[in-house]
């Protein structure tokens, strides 16, 4: 799901959603698929290509492909490496972040700080629970017919339009909803987005497994 622009102000996304996050439970370790996945939403989030990471940082295309699809664990080395492509401390790749068993968000409490993504903005609705595999976020969709967020991942995505009108292509096929409709898929499929209203676009979307922004 390429992100244009760092939409922080001096913290990195992933620092600030884990410090929005601090203090509701206790710390877990991420396994090698759920690493994988938050080096690759890092960097898409920079806007960059696997060949564009694989010069900046050193080290093989084809490995960090691995890596993000969980099929091969980074050694501290060429963690160290793609930290230094994505502008990041090493440790903020591996550390333990807070997970709770429950995570609770009231309405009017600040969240985890929305992520930018080929125009979209995509904001988390909770904090990560223990175990979690399913992901909660609001996508607002900007005005434009074209598609976006073009991407595939493994698991499954469902998604509703809250406001405006959307199309969601899966392998090519549209779907376009409106208020109220949902579509539920398989996210092995390709698939993508777009806004084909004359307003921002808003859906609630759940992914499985969980995005780690």
């Amino acid at each position: 799901m390429s992100m244009n622009g760092d939409p922080g102000m001096g913290v990195e996304p992933d620092e600030r959603s884990a410090k929005a996050c601090e203090g509701r439970g206790e710390s877990r370790h991420h396994s090698a698929a759920e690493l994988g996945r938050r080096i690759k939403m890092l960097r898409i989030g920079r806007g960059m290509t696997l060949k564009e990471l694989e010069e900046r940082g050193g080290i093989s295309a084809t490995h960090v492909s691995e890596i993000e699809r969980g099929k091969a664990s980074p050694t501290v080395g060429a963690l160290g490496k793609i930290a230094a492509a994505l502008g990041l401390r090493p440790a903020t790749l591996v550390e333990s972040r807070p997970a709770a068993e429950v995570s609770l968000r009231l309405a009017g409490e600040p969240g985890s700080i929305p992520l930018q993504w080929g125009g979209a903005t995509i904001e988390p609705l909770t904090c990560p629970t223990q175990e979690a595999t399913l992901g909660l976020h609001l996508f607002t969709l900007p005005i434009a017919r074209d598609p976006i967020l073009q991407h595939r991942h493994d698991g499954e995505e469902w998604a509703t339009v809250l406001k405006g009108v959307a199309e969601i292509r899966v392998d090519g096929r549209p779907y376009v909803l409106r208020e109220g409709d949902s579509l539920h898929f398989q996210a092995t499929r390709a698939h993508s987005y777009a806004n084909l209203g004359s307003a921002p676009a808003t859906l609630l979307v759940a992914g499985r497994p969980r995005l780690s922004l």
